[in-house]
């Protein structure tokens, strides 16, 4: 049976529920439970997640710590429904990534870019982040089944990396590569399914563009320009996801490779 914590967030961050639906029973001393709309709920505020004792979906009981009700996979279509038993509601860390690697044969013009505008070039390989910040990699073990599980409902793709923008900060911008140029369709696809499975990563924030830094600058136009001209446009078959970490103060390391289509694991070196 999942946690009342568990169903919440779920609720809350997958895209397939309408948290206005819901309304979350809360236990009182010497009265009946009272009845609060999943929206005005406060985590961590005055309400432990123990005296949460059920969750309605349009006045349909989909969970009951007494009885063991644990059913809200069932309030949306079969077809789209993430199972229960494939959510993994862990709190996020920034030393972990579901991504995408480009093939190495890509790198040379991007990293002559990052050498000079990057100063994370030797924290991470070039790559396009589908989930940051992901599950701490003590949890990789659990998340791999279920990035598999994304992963086998989007058929490998071609990414065309073509068009240079940025980021505005407050003092600079983030130079990116566009890997959508040819459609970002299977890149949201993804997104989405990897949202659903762990609704506590990515940084819990609506929207969602696909990219790949090329470094930071005050001057982002000219090194959008210059880039651009430098990388022209580049192809190439996204066919694999990989779990990265950062162990310590080492470089982001692949610790498990995952195909689409297919749903293979890989451990680079266990779990």
């Amino acid at each position: 049976m999942h946690t009342s914590e568990e169903i919440y967030h779920r609720v809350l961050w997958d895209p397939r529920f309408d948290p206005e639906r819901f309304v979350m029973g809360i236990a009182e001393r010497g009265a009946g439970p009272a009845r609060v709309g999943l929206p005005d709920f406060v985590p961590g505020g005055e309400i432990p997640w123990h005296r949460v004792i059920f969750f309605e979906a349009d006045g349909e009981l989909v969970w009951d710590r007494a009885t063991g009700v644990d059913r809200l996979g069932e309030t949306v279509a079969a077809d789209e429904a993430v199972p229960p038993e494939e959510v993994l509601a862990v709190p996020a860390t920034s030393r972990t990534a579901v991504a995408w690697i480009p093939p190495r044969r890509l790198w040379p013009p991007i990293q002559h870019i990052r050498r000079v505008h990057d100063r994370q070039i030797h924290r991470w390989p070039p790559h396009v982040n589908v989930l940051f910040g992901f599950v701490p990699e003590s949890d990789f073990e659990r998340a791999a089944p279920l990035v598999a599980s994304a992963a086998r409902g989007v058929r490998p793709f071609r990414a065309q990396l073509e068009g240079v923008h940025w980021f505005g900060h407050r003092e600079d911008a983030t130079v990116w590569l566009d890997p959508c140029a040819g459609g970002d369709r299977p890149w949201l696809r993804l997104r989405e399914a990897l949202e659903a499975r762990f609704p506590l990563c990515g940084g819990q924030a609506r929207g969602f563009t696909p990219h790949l830094s090329l470094g930071r600058s005050h001057d982002p136009h000219t090194l959008a320009t210059t880039s651009e001209a430098l990388l022209g446009s580049m192809t190439a078959r996204v066919a694999e996801l990989v779990l990265l970490s950062r162990r310590a103060d080492e470089p982001m390391g692949v610790r498990a490779t995952v195909t689409l289509g297919s749903g293979e694991v890989r451990w680079t070196a266990g779990p």
